[in-house]
């Protein structure tokens, strides 16, 4: 080749001596990118806990009577198709818890005999109230117990009543303003 078609160079630089773009960071992109995905993902679940926490602190625990209101709610829902001994002790549990947690009376700890003693001796339970908890117990005992027949109609009445024994001191306290 001619001299005059070879490509000048200067004098100070070599050719095995040219570099690519310097790195600033000192840190490769490749371990700076993941590093923001990752900044981003702790960031958006930080974000994430915040609201669910927020939303869980509005929402309150139901009270004792509006936790069994509902849980009879869901019973009637297949009242007329269920086992009636199983429906009883469910209606019957649920009542009971119902009586302990909102009045502090041993309903979950006793016997139907023992707890009808207790209520006598309360002041929880006015007369109208005391017959439909004896009425209740002893056709949830007689269910339960002595394995007498029972259908759905039984499910219905029992169900009834302890929708009654809930919601009456409720609206007993309501309309006489007295405090059980």
């Amino acid at each position: 080749m001619p001299p005059a078609a070879q490509p000048t160079q200067p004098a100070d630089l070599l050719p095995h001596e040219i570099t690519g773009p310097l790195d600033y960071w000192g840190i490769p992109p490749v371990y700076l990118v993941a590093g923001g995905i990752l900044v981003l993902l702790l960031l958006g679940g930080a974000i994430w806990a915040l609201i669910a926490w927020r939303r869980r602190a509005k929402r309150r625990p139901l009270a004792p009577r509006e936790k069994a209101l509902v849980e009879l709610t869901a019973a009637r829902t297949h009242a007329h198709e269920a086992v009636p001994y199983d429906f009883i002790i469910g209606v019957c549990d649920i009542l009971r818890v119902f009586l302990s947690a909102e009045h502090h009376l041993p309903a979950t700890t006793q016997t139907s005999w023992e707890f009808l003693q207790t209520a006598r001796n309360s002041s929880v339970f006015d007369e109208d109230r005391l017959t439909r908890l004896e009425r209740f117990l002893d056709k949830a005992d007689a269910v339960k117990f002595a394995r007498a027949e029972a259908s759905a109609s039984d499910n219905v009445e029992l169900l009834d009543l302890a929708e009654d024994l809930v919601k009456g001191g409720f609206f007993s306290r309501i309309c006489f303003g007295c405090c059980f």
